[in-house]
């Protein structure tokens, strides 16, 4: 769907999907801060959203629900009449500034206690950032959207680390979507850029909380670090014949 703010005139692309039919969403425009009312008209072709309590005929085979930003299925878990949609709102708040803005670096943060040293160095290298205050509340915004990056405590939200539920819910994503998300440990007993841990943990880089001083240089030689290892991996796969 394509916006045109009234007051710049500005035209903004807000994918289909990410704004449930029926419903009135507001935003800012990212040029002049104009806030933007967006509605869109429920489908009047009979058939209704998943969690609205509709079926589909006996002869059509069930569809699997797949979440469209990380091409990886939804769990499927029970759902009263309409809390598919309630979870899609709620997972959307304060998203909409990252949907407009095309080509935007988006990280998820789940860590409370570091969160006001953490957020300065993320948003100097241009990425927008949602904290979430709870694992509940970061697992919903994993399922509706996708991260470039996400920054976790290993005990967020009093998780036991060898039990963190966020982490859990990133380790089986497939390797495609996996590869294109950089997932950052943080503890307070982690040396950090320990690559043997970070294999261990299944993320990219661990960090220790006393080194956030210097996290924005750390980001960003992993990520350089990363991005010449897929090459380089990219390549082999290719001299193989393999890709």
């Amino acid at each position: 769907m394509k916006v045109t703010c009234q007051s710049c005139q500005k035209v903004i692309a807000v994918p289909d999907e990410k704004l449930p039919p029926g419903r009135t969403l507001k935003f800012a425009c990212p040029s002049c801060k104009n806030t933007i009312t967006v509605t869109k008209e429920p489908d009047q072709s009979g058939i209704e959203l998943p969690g609205m309590g509709a079926s589909v005929p006996d002869t059509t085979p069930t569809a699997i629900k797949m979440d469209e930003t990380q091409n990886v299925p939804i769990p499927a878990g029970p759902m009263k009449d309409g809390q598919y949609l309630a979870n899609l709102a709620e997972a959307m708040e304060d998203e909409l500034e990252a949907l407009v803005e095309e080509g935007s670096k988006r990280a998820l943060v789940a860590d409370l206690e570091n969160l006001d040293r953490i957020t300065p160095s993320l948003k100097k290298i241009q990425f927008i950032v949602t904290p979430v205050k709870n694992a509940e509340d970061g697992l919903k915004k994993l399922q509706f959207n996708f991260y470039d990056l996400v920054v976790l405590n290993e005990r967020f939200n009093g998780a036991n680390p060898a039990d963190n539920a966020i982490l859990k819910a990133i380790d089986p994503m497939t390797m495609d979507t996996r590869r294109k998300m950089f997932v950052v440990l943080v503890g307070k007993n982690f040396k950090t850029l320990d690559q043997m841990t970070a294999f261990t943990r299944s993320v990219d880089i661990v960090v220790n909380e006393a080194d956030f001083t210097n996290f924005e240089l750390i980001l960003k030689k992993a990520v350089k670090d990363r991005e010449m290892f897929y090459r380089l991996f990219q390549k082999a796969l290719a001299d193989a014949g393999k890709n």
